[in-house]
C-alpha cells in the first residue's frame, strides 16, 4: 500500500476514534460500511454496476470530503489488503485497550473468513 492510501486509512480510524473501533469491525463483518460527517467507507455491493460510485464486486472505498481534508479523497482496497492494514491497526487499538482482545479477535477471525483472505 503506498503512503498516501496508508495515511488516509490510518487518518478514517483516528477520526473514527477507539470508542468506534468495535463497532466498525462488527460493520465489516456484517459488510456494512462506516462513518461519520465527512469521513466514511462503503462496500462494493452498495453500489449497483450502472451507479456512478461504482468501483468493482468487491473491496471498500473510503472517501474524505472537505473540511476534513483539503481537497476530496478516495482510496478503494481489496479485501486482503483492508485486512492487512487493519491488522495493523488492531495492534495500535490492542496496546491502548489490551481488556478487548478477546472480541477484537473474534472479529478479525470472522472477517478474515467471511472474505476469504488467504494470510
Amino acid at each position: 500500500m503506498d503512503n498516501k492510501n496508508k495515511e488516509l486509512i490510518n487518518y478514517f480510524f483516528k477520526v473514527m476514534g477507539d470508542e468506534r473501533f468495535i463497532r466498525i469491525l462488527e460493520n465489516f463483518f456484517n459488510g456494512e460500511g462506516y462513518g461519520i460527517e465527512n469521513v466514511w467507507c462503503v462496500f462494493a455491493d452498495d453500489y449497483e454496476e450502472w451507479e456512478e460510485d461504482y468501483f468493482g464486486d468487491e473491496g471498500i472505498a473510503f472517501y474524505f470530503d472537505y473540511p476534513s481534508v483539503e481537497e476530496g479523497e478516495e482510496v478503494i482496497l481489496d479485501y486482503e489488503n483492508i485486512y492487512k492494514y487493519l491488522n495493523e491497526i488492531v495492534g495500535q487499538y490492542l496496546e491502548r485497550h489490551p481488556e478487548n482482545k478477546s472480541e477484537v479477535e473474534k472479529y478479525m477471525g470472522t472477517i478474515k473468513e467471511k472474505f476469504n483472505i488467504k494470510l
